[in-house]
């Protein structure tokens, strides 16, 4: 064969086995560990997950995340993708006529963002004032200007992120019991595989039952390629967990094991600024300036009236 058309097939072949493996030359230990990602993912100035120093927020009301059908009942499917659980929605509730995707708005939103699936994270990405929460559950939507999430990473503002942290329990979780279960066969298993579910999954039950109140921030993906066009919320209440509910998720097998754990270290939070959202927040503040300005005025009349 001529040299020169065996390298192009070398090279054809080097890049097909590249494109096919490009998830798995990355892990959260090791020399593919976080230290050692590509790219943006070191160099980046707005990356997450951070932590939340509570003392440093900036107090405001953007309005409440509004959670658009997200008490319907969905057909779902769960992944081991080899770095998580991904749980993916994959039929709109039969009963309905018209198939509108579940989404999320309101807030500080620029747009509609669509549900595009939800993972796991153990113990916690985020940090609260430096505590580590034993479980993250990360609902991941795409601003509905683009035509998926992939697409929609690329530009600013294009994913939007919903955190659900968890909080250890005696008592198992009944809400979530159901789903958690249907996950077990994912549990001891290595490599990345699929698991159709034919029951119904209501998205609802992953959520404070409170999800009014928020933290957020701009920030990035907390995996390969880092991408920093995230708007972060992270809810302020918690969810509970048993130890026998979050061995379920722990004992995800890899190719290379059970997945210990697959959080991101936190990251450096810079110029940013985290704002923690609550209704009336700033009839707060206007009260307060107006009480203020009252006791300064009365404080000014008393000082004229002695002269």
């Amino acid at each position: 064969m001529d040299l020169k058309y065996l390298i192009i097939l070398l090279t054809f072949l080097h890049s097909g086995l590249h494109a096919i493996t490009a998830s798995d030359d990355w892990s959260y230990s090791g020399e593919h560990g976080p230290e050692h990602w590509p790219g943006i993912c070191v160099t980046g100035k707005m990356q997450s997950p951070i932590n939340i120093a509570t003392e440093n927020i900036v107090k405001t009301d953007f309005g409440a995340l509004k959670f658009i059908k997200y008490d319907s009942e969905f057909s779902w499917e769960v992944t081991n993708n080899g770095h998580s659980v991904q749980i993916k929605l994959v039929a709109a509730p039969t009963y309905q006529l018209v198939r509108i995707p579940i989404h999320l708005e309101g807030a500080n939103l620029p747009s509609t963002y669509i549900l595009d699936h939800i993972h796991f994270h153990w113990p916690a990405e985020h940090t609260m004032d430096g505590k580590r929460d034993v479980l993250e559950l990360h609902f991941v939507h795409y601003n509905n200007q683009y035509k998926n999430a992939s697409i929609a990473s690329q530009h600013k503002n294009g994913v939007a992120v919903v955190a659900t942290l968890f909080e250890l329990n005696k008592e198992n979780n009944s809400e979530i019991m159901p789903i958690l279960e249907r996950m077990r066969p994912l549990s001891n298993n290595t490599g990345a595989n699929v698991t159709s579910i034919t029951t119904k999954i209501i998205p609802r039950f992953f959520l404070p039952k409170d999800h009014t109140t928020y933290y957020h921030y701009d920030g990035s993906l907390t995996t390969p390629g880092c991408q920093e066009t995230v708007m972060w919320y992270i809810l302020d209440e918690k969810l509970l967990i048993s130890d026998m509910q979050l061995n379920i998720v722990k004992n995800i097998g890899t190719i290379n094991g059970t997945l210990g754990y697959n959080y991101r270290p936190i990251q450096t939070l810079g110029e940013r600024k985290v704002y923690h959202h609550l209704t009336g927040y700033s009839i707060a503040i206007t009260h307060s300036y107006n009480l203020l300005y009252v006791c300064f005025s009365l404080f000014l009349s008393t000082l004229l009236y002695l002269k």
